[in-house]
């Protein structure tokens, strides 16, 4: 049983990945800003036969984050895991870049981007005493190949991607026994991604999507699950700094071919 917290857990991919994780043995702990769905959240976990409890704070405040990440740590005496799950595709972020207004645009990448750098910061900072951990950032579309209409979101999923590769490779220079990963959870159903297809905005720029939704091939949330799962075990760790994909599930041959992903870079952003 691990200790692990997420972000954003009481909505969309978070609330997925939680009762997923609560299913598997976890005690999950989840943080965000509205302690009415938070409550509610944890209480569907406990009722499921899974063990859950919050903390109230806002991502964007980074003071309110690391005091939230104290109390958890005083109350479980250390964590184990943070997941970094807060993520946004704003409706008014997405068209035609020099159509968009500069502060829909900076919010979007902000929301994405300085979530998951306050998250991995206060999860060092209370990880590094207790000898080890994980860390484990959500990437997305735009990352692997630009998608049209979609800067922002693209833009600052894929900081999220290099600046885990770039934290991972500190962490290891300073000696420090924590993993950082990122992965890629797909395309999968739920409210949120329902809401976005269904807007005006993304039937005008990405119709795809609800060709996808309708017609198409989702996303499985388990393959999530069981790729944090993997993660998490320690089977990865010689893999740690690099971005997976849930969909294609290749991590157990990244794990048994771990010598060719180091030696050619093998899920890394590069420039060839």
């Amino acid at each position: 049983m691990k200790k692990i917290i997420i972000t954003g857990a009481t909505g969309g991919i978070g609330t997925m990945l939680a009762a997923g994780l609560a299913k598997k043995g976890h005690q999950i702990i989840g943080i965000g800003r509205n302690a009415e769905r938070l409550n509610e959240w944890a209480a569907t976990i406990e009722n499921g036969g899974g063990s859950a409890s919050y903390q109230v704070a806002d991502l964007t405040d980074d003071q309110m984050v690391f005091e939230a990440g104290q109390r958890i740590v005083e109350e479980y005496h250390g964590i184990d895991v943070w997941i970094n799950n807060v993520g946004v595709n704003n409706h008014n972020a997405i068209g035609p870049t020099w159509e968009l207004k500069p502060e829909h645009w900076w919010t979007e990448v902000s929301l994405n981007l300085y979530t998951a750098f306050v998250g991995t910061y206060t999860a060092i900072n209370l990880m590094k005493d207790g000898g080890s951990g994980y860390i484990i950032n959500l990437g997305g579309g735009g990352v692997q190949e630009p998608k049209a209409f979609g800067s922002a979101y693209g833009a600052a999923k894929t900081a999220v991607v290099k600046f885990t590769e770039t934290v991972n490779l500190e962490l290891e220079k300073k000696g420090l026994n924590i993993k950082v990963f990122a992965f890629n959870p797909g395309f999968i159903r739920n409210a949120r991604t329902e809401k976005l297809v269904e807007s005006e905005v993304a039937r005008n720029y990405m119709p795809e999507l609800e060709r996808i939704l309708k017609y198409g091939k989702m996303s499985d949330i388990e393959d999530s699950i069981d790729l944090i799962t993997t993660l998490i075990g320690g089977e990865a760790d010689h893999l740690a700094g690099r971005y997976f994909f849930a969909d294609d599930r290749n991590l157990e041959y990244a794990i048994t071919n771990v010598e060719d992903f180091i030696n050619r870079h093998r899920n890394l952003l590069r420039v060839h």
